[in-house]
């Protein structure tokens, strides 16, 4: 099992990623942020979703995966009743027949001014 941290902040009491047997990926929530600066990017619910899933594409790609072989998406959203914006957001990301299981809830308190947080459960190309 391989423990990864975004960045050198070791203060949080998880890993940002969990690696095991070399195959799988076990992302904790990810908050629309700058990849390089860790800076929240508070937006629409649409612009959040679309920034973390950005990132997600782009550490799956780092890490050796992408989105079409994400198993597992765990959503929590702070408004329930933005689910249907943040779903047309969400699914644009997918290739067509590619969803992956999922979970999604809401009327959680995020960190932050955070809309939307995103958990993901991926398998390595």
């Amino acid at each position: 099992m391989e423990n990864v941290y975004f960045s050198n902040d070791r203060s949080a009491p998880y890993s940002d990623l969990v690696i095991v047997d070399e195959k799988y990926l076990f992302f904790s929530g990810l908050i629309s942020a700058d990849l390089e600066t860790q800076a929240p990017v508070n937006g629409t619910i649409t612009e959040e979703t679309n920034q973390i899933m950005s990132n997600l594409s782009l550490l799956l790609e780092r890490y050796g995966s992408d989105l079409d072989h994400v198993i597992r998406i765990e959503i929590l959203l702070r408004d329930f009743s933005e689910r249907d914006e943040m779903n047309k957001a969400y699914v644009a990301h997918f290739n067509e027949g590619h969803l992956p299981a999922r979970l999604c809830f809401g009327g959680v308190d995020l960190a932050g001014k955070s809309k939307i947080e995103i958990m993901a459960t991926a398998l390595k190309k």
